[in-house]
């Protein structure tokens, strides 16, 4: 697999000559990677079971097996969240993320745990190792004729060597969606969690929230300044010039006016509010994301590039990450020891 396409080696097919490395990445894995894999997987089981709970009782009928899954799933996933929660109080970048809003508990587990995930082994010499790691090889069997090789372990947030990386590792640049027939090229669960972080801290209305809302409010006014017309995402067919929906479903044109009805394509010049919404807030995740990652790197001694905005494009404006911290100071941590 190709070392910039973002994808875990873990979420595709391992070649069988790989199998013994890949034994040892999963004992390198930390607790913290441990039990966010733990816990997303947990809460698929659970909520597998619960949808065939609530469509088993549409028709009357029960299933005992699947209500003991359920619970069980619930117990376990619940105690997973815990330790998660835990867990993160002692990671590198928590005095700074605890002092911000909506970032408690599993959430940022789940977060920590794809970026800490995304490590892997480098034969030694391989020209993909960073200039900065300086850990010690080890020698492992690989290949199928298991000959002993020197390999060295390098870090999820050391392979992500610029924010640029985090972005399409993450699933934030701009174009980045599934396509049939190809395989992704993000982490599309990490993408998942970032949102469900991005809600909470909308939810908490820190900083990062008066940061969406400024950036919203210029998204409006360029909009304006361009001419294009601002609409409520429509949840049946919509008439755009009448500015109405029309609930007859076999209807194709407006009866008043007789245009064309649409439902969730964006005619010309027209924006959805929920289109608006998710522009902002995959803004304001991506500037989450930028400041964890600086964060990150510091903690762990690692060099720090400045924004591509700053170094390339000439902008003046720096955001730093302990400006946007909306507590003085951070909760109180506690050391867990590693396995």
């Amino acid at each position: 697999m190709s070392d910039e396409t973002g994808i875990p080696e873990e979420q595709n097919e391992v070649p069988e000559e790989d199998q013994s490395i890949f034994g040892e990445k999963l004992a390198q894995r930390s607790q913290l990677v441990v039990m966010a894999d733990a816990a997303i997987s947990l809460e698929r089981v659970r909520v597998g079971a619960q949808v065939r709970l609530n469509h088993l009782a549409k028709r009357g009928a029960i299933c005992p097996r699947t209500v003991e899954l359920h619970k069980r799933s619930l117990e376990l996933e619940s105690w997973a969240d815990s330790t998660l929660s835990n867990l993160v109080l002692s990671h590198s970048t928590a005095p700074w993320f605890t002092r911000v809003n909506g970032t408690g508990g599993e959430l940022i587990g789940k977060v920590l745990g794809h970026i800490e995930k995304f490590g892997r082994f480098y034969d030694l010499g391989d020209p993909m190792i960073p200039q900065e790691v300086k850990r010690e090889p080890i020698t492992v069997k690989k290949g199928v004729k298991e000959e002993e090789k020197r390999v060295v372990w390098v870090a999820g947030i050391e392979r992500l060597i610029t924010q640029g990386k985090l972005h399409r590792y993450a699933g934030l640049v701009q174009g980045q969606k599934p396509e049939v027939g190809k395989r992704i090229t993000y982490n599309a669960e990490l993408r998942t969690m970032l949102f469900r972080l991005a809600v909470s801290m909308l939810k908490q209305k820190g900083k990062y929230f008066d940061f969406y809302i400024r950036y919203k409010a210029g998204l409006l006014a360029r909009f304006e300044r361009e001419g294009v017309k601002v609409m409520p995402t429509p949840t049946e067919r919509t008439c755009i010039p009448c500015a109405k929906p029309v609930r007859l479903k076999s209807a194709r044109f407006c009866p008043d006016c007789g245009g064309k009805l649409t439902l969730k394509t964006e005619p010309e010049n027209v924006r959805w509010e929920g289109h608006v919404h998710m522009m902002a807030m995959r803004r304001m995740v991506k500037l989450f994301a930028d400041h964890l990652w600086e964060v990150w790197r510091k903690a762990e001694g690692l060099s720090v590039r400045p924004p591509y905005a700053i170094e390339f494009l000439g902008h003046q404006t720096i955001i730093t990450p302990w400006e946007m911290c909306d507590r003085e100071e951070a909760k109180k941590l506690k050391k867990v020891k590693e396995a």
